[in-house]
């Protein structure tokens, strides 16, 4: 630009830089004005043109700075963060989803007026871990989370921990550590409440306190305390524990693989060898990827096991397989129909096997074809759960993989009629109220969230398919109709089935009457 501004526009005319032939006298003319513009501009603000390399120099100084102090994207995420302040303003009403009701675990809540009772009941449950269940003194436990407080720091917003000196963070990190597991520990081994002053009503409030993302422990601070114990526990084991503490089993992992007998006040617990190395096989998995938290640990269970033909998770850092063209992603979007319409067209909806949310799957036959959806329960607990998963999701580096779910389901709620057929086959529980309370829940806490697109590729493009091959054929409309209006209950189908018995004894009949047979 400096050099335009210090060309005189004759010169600028009479060189070569249009190529024979010249251009027209208007268009000469209408150039030489922009020029003229431009250099008028250029020295209105930033002075004469022969002046401009210093200006240019600072300009280019300040952009190197911004870029040199600019934060790099490949930058790891804290690994309990606090919730998004654009998930809060998108949902609105939800502040109370957000904060623990009775403990407070961690630096973001702890201290406060309203927790204090909390507090009390911290203590008595980290006494009573170290005391029951636990070999070492209260001095090794110090020592221990001591010596990584620096790490368990860097799990947290720095502006949360900067107020605490290492001291006070280690015994804040040991009696919420000890605590949480021996709540877990008590829970799990069915031991009485009553014990801690532990009230009925306040067992669903710890439970859903120990899911909120502003008030997670590093896991990491739970494995040493657990290395702690008296007996040997594997982490296979305590993941086992885990997922029977938050109800996210399909059947008792105690019965199925550990053996307790005891022989002291609070149970001498050990593994039968037998059993022992199924539940360690069963669990190796599950250590593939460190978690961060319980939180993680549950969103990980919650999910299921990554399935490379329906979810296709995948994270920043890795190469996707197959881009997608604008027109791939336009078709799949654009392939979501509500429950009834896809009922409509041939499609059944059916409960999937298992309870993870990525256990959805989709096959056609051609004319007919069956969704499989797992089934979940929706009451007052769900949406702080499932708000703070989204939070989470929003504020890490792993995959939108349950807010990709939500979105998945969302597109097949529209109305109160679909949330009804979802409840009759079994897919949806709805414990939260009326048909209408739950389609605005949905529509609620999954609007304007970005889901991860490789998620549930593979169903979206197969509905799509269907949708189309049903819509470009006059015969498979037909037939649909036909299957839906004839067959389309279990009721139409006995009566089918009477007709065509009573038409087949009345043939039986006419024939003995024309053909008589002979003794």
């Amino acid at each position: 630009m400096y050099v335009i501004m210090n060309i005189n526009s004759n010169e600028y005319l009479n060189s070569n830089i249009y190529p024979s032939p010249s251009p027209s006298r208007s268009n000469i003319n209408r150039i030489t004005m922009a020029v003229k513009e431009v250099a008028i501009l250029m020295e209105k603000h930033q002075g004469k043109p022969g002046d401009g390399s210093c200006v240019g120099r600072k300009g280019l100084a300040i952009l190197k700075s911004k870029l040199e102090t600019s934060p790099s994207s490949s930058s790891p995420k804290l690994k309990c963060p606090k919730v998004p302040k654009r998930l809060r303003e998108m949902v609105k009403g939800a502040e109370d989803c957000y904060a623990p009701k009775l403990i407070s675990l961690g630096p973001y809540y702890h201290g406060e007026s309203r927790l204090a009772e909390g507090e009390e009941l911290k203590l008595k449950l980290a006494k009573d871990y170290i005391q029951n269940y636990c070999k070492e003194i209260v001095d090794a436990f110090y020592d221990k989370i001591s010596s990584i407080i620096t790490e368990l720091k860097d799990y947290y917003d720095e502006m949360s921990t900067k107020k605490y000196d290492d001291d006070k963070f280690t015994v804040m990190m040991v009696v919420d550590g000890c605590a949480l597991l021996s709540y877990i520990l008590n829970v799990c081994l069915g031991s009485k409440h009553g014990s801690f002053s532990i009230r009925y009503q306040d067992i669903s409030v710890l439970y859903r306190d120990a899911l909120l993302l502003e008030n997670q422990l590093p896991y990491q601070l739970l494995l040493e305390l657990m290395k702690m114990m008296r007996f040997e526990w594997t982490n296979d084991l305590w993941t086992a524990m885990f997922q029977e503490f938050f109800g996210i089993n399909d059947e008792s992992i105690f019965q199925e693989f550990m053996g307790m007998e005891s022989n002291s006040c609070h149970g001498g617990l050990f593994l039968r060898e037998s059993r022992k190395s199924n539940l360690e096989s069963a669990g190796n998995k599950s250590e593939s990827k460190p978690c961060h938290h319980l939180l993680d640990l549950f969103r990980r269970n919650f999910l299921g096991e990554e399935r490379s033909s329906s979810s296709g998770s995948q994270t920043g850092n890795e190469n996707l397989e197959g881009m997608w063209s604008v027109r791939d992603v336009k078709e799949v979007i654009a392939s979501f129909r509500n429950v009834n319409e896809l009922m409509d067209v041939g499609i059944l909806i059916k409960r999937s096997p298992t309870h993870h949310l990525r256990d959805i799957s989709f096959r056609s036959n051609g004319i007919t074809a069956c969704l499989k959806i797992p089934p979940i329960t929706i009451d007052s607990s769900t949406k702080a759960m499932f708000l703070n998963l989204i939070a989470y999701e929003m504020s890490s580096d792993v995959p939108h993989d349950f807010i990709s779910y939500l979105r998945f389901l969302d597109s097949l709620i529209d109305h109160a009629d679909d949330v009804k057929e979802l409840q009759s086959i079994g897919i949806v529980q709805n414990n939260l109220g009326t048909h209408e309370e739950v389609e605005i829940f949905f529509n609620t806490v999954s609007t304007n969230l970005e889901s991860n697109f490789h998620a549930y590729k593979d169903v979206r493009v197969k509905i799509g398919k269907h949708l189309q091959s049903h819509y470009n054929s006059r015969v498979k409309m037909w037939m649909t109709q036909c299957l839906d209006t004839y067959f389309g209950s279990a009721w139409t189908i006995i009566a089918w089935v009477g007709a065509f018995f009573a038409l087949f004894l009345t043939f039986v009949q006419t024939y003995y009457t024309v053909f008589p047979q002979s003794r």
